[in-house]
């Protein structure tokens, strides 16, 4: 297929999906993050939701807003320790607030604490920096960016499986998924793509038993009909 016809695919799917689900801001704790304006509020959202649910996350960053604040001078202050404490409910407590006083850290030390600064050199350079920072990885990073209008399809582990499944993406790397849902999806769309095949991943097309005679897509999945994803 030419880029004509996959974006006429792409299309297609989200008309499809539009009609079967609502993006509901309360589902997603970094969308709703994003609704504050504060990029850094989303990034420290994102590290959190790493590997637990919403609901985990949302009473971690409240928590975390709460006893220590969101700002990356107040984490620093705090130190690891207390960050730890605060997001506990979420999961792997070490690790996160590890990764999220050294990117205060980093954020203070090279853009006086203000990643509006580093998201304004652009895509790569985002890439780059957050990127040297352990435990943000390249989903992470995606979060943030497609967030703060960067025309990214992030990829968590439901739009890897739907993807393989529709057969969007044959490979199963994260960058090899994300080019060919690049190729798949415009650029105006991608956020939506990417929230609206969490959706069906959470829904209806699970990881185990997935609940195929439901799917709006079925007509158009090979996995559906009893072919190779």
């Amino acid at each position: 297929m030419g880029s004509g016809e996959l974006y006429g695919l792409g299309d297609e799917i989200l008309r499809r999906l539009r009609g079967r689900f609502r993006i509901d801001e309360g589902e997603f704790a970094a969308l709703k993050a994003g609704r504050s304006g504060d990029p850094f509020k989303v990034l420290v959202a994102t590290i959190i939701s790493q590997n637990t649910n919403e609901r985990n996350t949302f009473l971690a960053l409240e928590r975390l807003e709460k006893e220590v604040g969101l700002e990356p001078p107040r984490i620093v202050a705090a130190g690891a320790s207390r960050v730890e404490e605060a997001i506990r409910v979420a999961g792997l407590q070490r690790q996160k607030a590890a990764a999220i006083v050294e990117v205060s850290r980093l954020l203070l030390r090279e853009y006086g604490g203000d990643l509006r600064r580093l998201l304004s050199e652009g895509e790569e350079r985002v890439r780059e920096v957050l990127g040297s920072v352990r435990g943000i990885g390249e989903k992470t990073v995606d979060v943030l960016l497609a967030l703060s209008g960067y025309p990214v399809v992030p990829v968590d582990t439901h739009v890897r499986r739907v993807a393989r499944r529709l057969g969007l993406a044959r490979g199963s790397g994260y960058r090899a998924v994300r080019e060919a849902l690049h190729r798949v999806f415009r650029e105006e769309a991608r956020l939506e793509a990417h929230l609206l095949l969490i959706k069906l991943g959470r829904e209806v097309c699970k990881a185990r038993g997935p609940r195929c005679r439901e799917c709006p897509l079925r007509d158009l999945c090979p996995s559906a009909s009893g072919g190779q994803p």
